[in-house]
């Protein structure tokens, strides 16, 4: 009785590996090398749909101490073809906002989040002349 109570609990878990495993990647950059404040663009992909047809429904910037500085998912709820550039602080037709956006501030960390069919991150810093870069 023990020995099948393992065994499922094995099944299950090599099970929820593998489901999570397939779940395909959400990539973002910065739309270019000269995105500065107030409003930098970003770039989401996702390289198992055509160029333009990012699935996502929602999305997270947050300081790297965790402080929500924007949140905002697609209306209803799906994970449908969503916009392939996003301006920090630009709502998007079609999503709401569940965090206003907050001032990003010269000199911080930040990362922005995505998630839907898939998910995906990045890190950008905030130079102290109010350009972004990748964190690394």
């Amino acid at each position: 009785m023990r020995l099948n109570r393992l065994l499922q609990l094995a099944a299950v878990t090599v099970l929820a590996t593998v489901v999570g495993a397939c779940e395909p990647p959400i990539h973002i950059i910065l739309a270019s090398s000269d995105e500065r404040l107030p409003s930098p663009e970003f770039v989401i992909s996702e390289p198992s749909q055509p160029v333009e047809e990012p699935r996502y429904g929602y999305v997270s910037v947050r300081d790297l101490d965790g402080t929500r500085m924007w949140e905002l998912r697609k209306l209803p709820p799906n994970f449908e073809v969503s916009p392939a550039r996003l301006s920090y602080g630009v709502l998007p037709e079609g999503f709401e906002e569940l965090e206003s956006p907050q001032p990003l501030v010269p000199g911080r960390t930040y990362s922005i989040g995505v998630s839907g069919e898939g998910r995906g991150g990045f890190h950008f810093h905030v130079s102290h002349d109010g350009t972004l870069r990748e964190a690394k």
